[in-house]
């Protein structure tokens, strides 16, 4: 298991402190950590699971190491953009996932699924670009969700 996620780990972790020994030792810490922390594991999307725990790892230590006792009271309110920092790093990663299992859809699904659901375009719109009737595009995103039911995984994401 760490192997499979030691990479990610560390690049989250390197994001955060543009450090390399530093990283690695973090990626190491969280690692405990996430053996410590396996009970409040939930058993979905273990990837994000971990990552959060090395983000957060990450971000902890970064405090310690520029904190001085006037900076206390500044951090307080750095908590937000810090926790923006992150909601965004997620998500970029998990956009970053859905592309790619796009892709490795049927090909007659692909299209419709990135138009209505990335581009965020109306049935109409998308019939009119695809020269389809409407009825079609709206039964192939049926068909899409049904095969991405079956095909796709949550911790894929």
């Amino acid at each position: 298991m760490i192997e499979k996620h030691k990479h990610t780990v560390y690049q989250v972790i390197f994001h955060v402190i543009r450090d390399e020994k530093e990283a690695e030792d973090l990626t190491q810490e969280t690692f405990i950590k996430m053996v410590d922390a396996l009970p409040s594991y939930q058993g979905k999307g273990f990837k994000t699971w971990l990552s959060r725990i090395g983000f957060r790892t990450a971000l902890d230590a970064k405090r310690k190491k520029e904190r001085s006792p006037e900076e206390v009271v500044e951090h307080l309110h750095d908590k937000e953009t810090i926790q923006s920092a992150e909601d965004e790093w997620l998500q970029k990663e998990k956009s970053k996932a859905v592309a790619a299992s796009i892709e490795r859809m049927p090909e007659n699904y692909r299209g419709v699924v990135y138009a209505y659901y990335i581009e965020g375009k109306s049935y109409s719109t998308i019939a009119g670009e695809q020269k389809l009737q409407e009825k079609t595009i709206e039964m192939r995103l049926y068909r899409a969700r049904k095969w991405m039911k079956e095909h796709w995984k949550e911790d894929d994401f």
